[in-house]
């Protein structure tokens, strides 16, 4: 995916707004080693921070370039999650996509990362994911890009897991719900008018102000920025 690029935290650049009306594909992630084992485990964290995919949740990500294929050909921007879950979600669900079509970007974006209430939406460092995916530019991605409160944030001496074993922490929903209203923001002001997220379900489950039920892995949902039309692509 050498076509990717990231998002910078300061996203609405100077004359970057436009009034296009979008069309918004919103993807979760296949399924994680999280989803398996906080269930197996009475729903008690069992600590697997920035979760992986199953091999089931492998599949579900092959089996969403077939849907990509299919649903998606409009598409005129791939922006994914940085957490792993999602960019595997986005290399085996959209690589082909964009191989085929090179000037199609795909761009990285923390404030659509995950509502951070379990180890799982815990990231890890900028400087060890990139080393992992190599076919995603993480230039511009703060080392520390996901929540962390702020009495910890900026001391990179702390090992962020092992604090939050200890202390625990969740992000406040002032945060979340700012993120929100910034990706909004950002979605809206892209020339393109077809855009396709990669994500988290309980972000997008309060991005759609929680009219919708939690969607499924690699389930596929279109939202239109004009009269707030939410369908099912797939179920």
């Amino acid at each position: 995916m050498t076509n990717s690029t990231v998002i910078e935290n300061q996203i609405l650049q100077d004359g970057a707004n436009s009034t296009i009306k979008k069309k918004v594909y919103f993807i979760r992630h296949g399924q994680s080693t999280f989803n398996i084992a906080y269930l197996a485990n009475n729903k008690v964290d069992p600590f697997l921070f920035d979760a992986r995919l199953t091999e089931e949740g492998e599949k579900q990500a092959n089996e969403l370039s077939e849907n990509v294929e299919k649903y998606l050909k409009d598409v005129e921007l791939v922006i994914t999650s940085p957490l792993t879950r999602a960019l595997c979600t986005t290399r085996r669900g959209f690589g082909k996509f964009l191989k085929e079509n090179q000037h199609i970007k795909c761009l990285i974006s923390p404030l659509h990362s995950e509502t951070l209430m379990t180890s799982d939406d815990n990231g890890r460092p900028r400087s060890i994911i990139e080393k992992e995916n190599l076919d995603f530019d993480f230039n511009s991605l703060e080392e520390r890009w996901w929540y962390l409160p702020p009495s910890i944030k900026d001391d990179l001496s702390i090992d962020t897991e092992l604090y939050f074993k200890t202390n625990g922490y969740q992000e406040p929903i002032e945060s979340i719900l700012k993120r929100i209203e910034e990706f909004k923001k950002f979605l809206l002001s892209r020339t393109e008018s077809t855009i396709a997220v990669v994500g988290h379900s309980d972000y997008f489950y309060r991005f759609f102000d929680c009219t919708l039920p939690y969607m499924k892995n690699c389930q596929i949902v279109s939202w239109c920025s004009e009269t707030n039309e939410k369908v099912y692509i797939t179920k």
